[in-house]
């Protein structure tokens, strides 16, 4: 029997953490015929899992230990192959931004050569065909609303 979809995310999420209660751990007190470097390893592998033990005896800490380490490699994975084509991208973008700033500069360059008399001439030719397409659009629009008494 499936669940529902709208608790699969849940079951989903439930199966990258795997939360199990951890055993207190034993010591294995035989560690004579083994040589020093795996008497030595026994030795610090027991101490770690005594103090995870101690840490989080629930195993809540190794859940979060293994959750966090699949989504950082996840997450490294999709870095390391996003990383390429995002940095071509920006690269592109700044040269072209570039170009564009050029262009821009040439441009503003002959408007700031220009006398600031035909500059005066141009900002007031600008704001009269642009007053002229406005207010007749104004008119239009006044001319279409009803009468006062219309409705009376």
């Amino acid at each position: 029997m499936n669940p529902p979809p709208e608790n699969r995310g849940l079951e989903e999420l439930g199966q990258l953490w795997k939360q199990e209660p951890l055993q207190p751990p034993r010591r294995h007190l035989d560690l004579s015929p083994d040589s020093w470097i795996e008497r030595g390893g026994e030795v610090v592998g027991w101490w770690f899992a005594r103090m995870e033990y101690w840490m989080s005896a629930s195993g809540w800490l190794r859940a979060w230990l293994r959750l966090n380490l699949i989504l950082s490699i996840v997450l490294s994975v999709a870095g390391f192959l996003l990383l390429p084509a995002v940095s071509q991208v920006l690269e592109e973008l700044a040269r072209t931004s570039h170009s564009i700033t050029g262009v821009l500069d040439d441009v503003f360059g002959v408007v700031r050569a220009l006398p600031p008399v035909l500059v005066s001439l141009g900002v007031a030719y600008l704001a009269f065909v642009i007053l002229r397409r406005w207010l007749p659009w104004k008119r239009r629009r006044q001319e279409r609303a009803y009468p006062e008494d219309y409705y009376q």
